[in-house]
């Protein structure tokens, strides 16, 4: 592991705000980059102050393979710019669909990810978490941004979109944003990570986990002072082919890499979903991460498709150590990363792990199990110190991740990830349900919100503010349902 990581990892919390020591232009009205915050007079005359974010109130039918606008936001633009779109939420089947959640720009969804959860392919249909994320460039003149909802013409029904579900437009970003596209599917990932005749066996912080490189996004610091990366992912797995093993059903991972190499869970959250009957063959995925790059450094940041391995660190699990036979596929894939903001960073909780997957901490239990808290309690997951320095207008994009994973033996639970600023919950939750009997089904939850002039809570003022990432474990009976220590908080301006 490189020395900055150990240097900045340190802490649990990190904290930046980039907005000083910095030679800039002369001073302009509205900064157009994080260079010049400190420089400018106000943001009075920026297009950023268009930012919002939007939630659900209430449950919405989703009922045919036509889009419906489920959340929409209007911008009236006076010149050319960027746009950020991140949707989190939560839906669900009424009868037995695959549904289809995406960002509309002008009624285009060329520029989003589509994730898709297919409820007909389970035994066990429950609500799931989704994430969506689109980036575009507009011209001036009025602009519909809209998260839409369809029903897979494949597979048609009506479901829900839950309330709390929410919609973040970021105008004008001031970090600097690329993006990496797949429109269509991935190749069938199919990889073996324990084959002990074959000498292949995969354990805990091991770099030799197989992967199969899937977007990338270059991004170099050509600053005199270190920046932050932020880079989201949102897009489908689905099962693709029968690898001969379970007939390639499994856990699906997806990852962001930086350079080729496995990271951190100080610098990234994995993705997983069960691509299995007990839980579903084509799901939502997500995943998040945060590099540092030091003046003059150039990181390749990749999206990245695996399994979970079971090797023989693995040995005296109830499954035992055996083969991952998940044989899956991405499709309708965005990577976006953030560079340079002026208000950027992340929180990580637990110690440091190489290219670990199983930092499992026990976040629920209602038969006492010792060192879990009792089910139906907040449990916060990691919390963080953000500066909002002077001069900045206190439009910031926060993002929460985390996965969940319980018992077999449990029943029946609902799970739910939040955000928290001062105290007060802000934004849109995430929601994941893991039916009775197949506990063990891992599942990925994100949430997010943007503070923001057209928020329900507004801008953030000047000085510290402290976010908070909570996970809520509701259930009659739970034994030890767990969440990773891992990434599970980032931000950007």
């Amino acid at each position: 592991m490189s020395g900055w990581s150990h240097r900045i990892t340190a802490r649990v919390r990190w904290i930046v705000a980039i907005a000083t020591s910095m030679v800039a232009p002369v001073a302009v009205s509205c900064p157009l980059h994080s260079t010049e915050v400190i420089h400018s007079s106000d943001f009075s005359s920026c297009e950023r102050n268009q930012s919002a974010f939007i939630a659900l109130d209430d449950d919405v039918m989703v009922d045919g393979t036509s889009a419906q606008t489920i959340l929409s936001h209007t911008l009236n633009l006076s010149d050319p710019l960027r746009i950020v779109v991140i949707a989190d939420g939560r839906y669900f089947p009424v009868d037995a669909p695959a549904g289809t959640v995406r960002i509309r720009v002008n009624g285009s969804d060329q520029f989003s990810s589509i994730p898709v959860t297919d409820w007909g392919s389970s035994q066990r249909p429950v609500m799931h978490g989704f994430n969506v994320l689109a980036v575009a460039d507009l011209g001036p003149g009025p602009h519909l941004i809209e998260l839409s909802a369809n029903a897979d013409p494949s597979r048609p029904g009506r479901f829900k979109l839950g309330s709390g579900s929410g919609l973040s437009v970021l105008v004008q970003p001031l970090s600097q944003i690329f993006l990496a596209s797949l429109p269509g599917e991935s190749s069938p990932i199919d990889l073996t990570t324990y084959d002990p005749g074959n000498g292949i066996d995969v354990n805990e912080g091991d770099l030799d986990r197989p992967f199969v490189p899937l977007l990338s996004n270059g991004v170099s610091n050509r600053s005199g002072r270190p920046t932050m990366a932020i880079s989201l992912a949102s897009g489908r797995g689905f099962n693709a082919c029968d690898s001969g093993i379970d007939n390639g059903f499994g856990d699906a991972l997806l990852g962001i890499f930086s350079d080729g190499l496995c990271q951190s869970t100080h610098n990234a959250a994995w993705g997983v979903n069960d691509l299995d009957p007990d839980a579903e063959l084509q799901a939502a995925m997500t995943a998040q991460a945060v590099h540092l790059l030091v003046p003059g450094q150039h990181r390749q940041i990749s999206l990245i498709g695996s399994e979970l391995a079971f090797g023989s660190d693995q040995a005296g699990s109830a499954s035992g150590a055996h083969e991952n036979g998940v044989c899956w596929g991405l499709g309708s894939a965005q990577l976006v990363t953030a560079h340079a903001g002026a208000v950027a960073g992340a929180a990580p909780v637990g110690p440091e792990q190489l290219c670990s997957t199983y930092t499992w901490r026990c976040v629920a239990t209602t038969i006492g199990q010792p060192g879990c808290p009792p089910a139906g309690t907040n449990v916060t997951l990691t919390s963080a110190q953000i500066a909002i320095p002077v001069g900045h207008d206190g439009i910031v994009q926060f993002n929460a991740r985390t996965r969940i994973q319980a018992d077999n033996a449990d029943g029946f639970a609902t799970i739910i990830l939040g955000l928290k600023i001062d105290g007060n919950e802000v934004g849109a939750v995430g929601v994941q349900q893991l039916a009775a009997g197949a506990g063990q089904a891992s599942r990925t939850l994100s949430a997010s919100y943007l503070s923001a002039p057209l928020s329900p809570s507004g801008t953030l003022a000047t000085g510290l503010h402290t976010v908070e990432v909570y996970l809520r474990v509701e259930g009659a009976l739970l034994n030890f349902p767990s969440a990773p220590q891992d990434l599970a908080l980032t931000w950007f301006d």
